[in-house]
């Protein structure tokens, strides 16, 4: 028997084979399907400015909770100024009595005119939402402080903890307390 033109002695082909050419094909078809959804090569953008700390020491003091976080706090401010500008415009005039409460109850007490605004800020933390009806913007679910007495053993409704019937299951040990 004599070697085919084409072949090598092993029978196998010296030029391209069917599988090659189809792993190219397809990597070049992945390659311009996913051209121009590269990230941009430029240098990284610039941090976005920290949050002001004053309205998350503001929200410390009215929660009397001094674990809030501060993303959420972010969160919250920016929408009351894009939601509620007039009790936004109120928060400077909170902060200036955060000094002088001994705790959150005398602060209400002490916002006078800016009172609204305070029992607004209390109510954005408990609930996880800034302002009301149709208008309400969502800016925490999980780590609304509402979820806080019962979440060492309950998560939100619409949070699933496992499969089928994962409620008929003893209820788990207590795993931390909070104040």
């Amino acid at each position: 028997m004599s070697v085919v033109d084409g072949l090598d002695a092993s029978g196998r082909g010296k030029g391209l084979t069917r599988r090659g050419f189809l792993l190219a094909v397809g990597a070049i078809s992945l390659l311009s399907a996913c051209r121009g959804n590269a990230p941009p090569t430029t240098p990284k953008a610039a941090r976005p400015a920290t949050p002001d700390a004053s309205f998350l020491l503001l929200s410390q003091a009215l929660t009397g909770k001094q674990d809030l976080d501060p993303a959420t706090a972010d969160r919250i401010e920016k929408a009351f100024a894009t939601l509620q500008p007039a009790l936004h415009a109120q928060f400077p005039a909170l902060n200036a009595l955060v000094g002088q409460a001994r705790d959150a109850q005398a602060l209400l007490a002490a916002a006078g005119d800016a009172r609204p605004a305070a029992l607004a800020i209390i109510t954005a933390w408990y609930t996880g939402t800034v302002g009301k009806g149709t208008q309400a913007v969502t800016v925490s679910y999980r780590d609304a402080l509402m979820q806080r007495p019962v979440d060492d053993g309950l998560s939100p409704p619409t949070y699933a903890q496992g499969g089928p019937a994962w409620w008929t299951a003893a209820p788990p040990a207590a795993i931390r307390a909070r104040a």
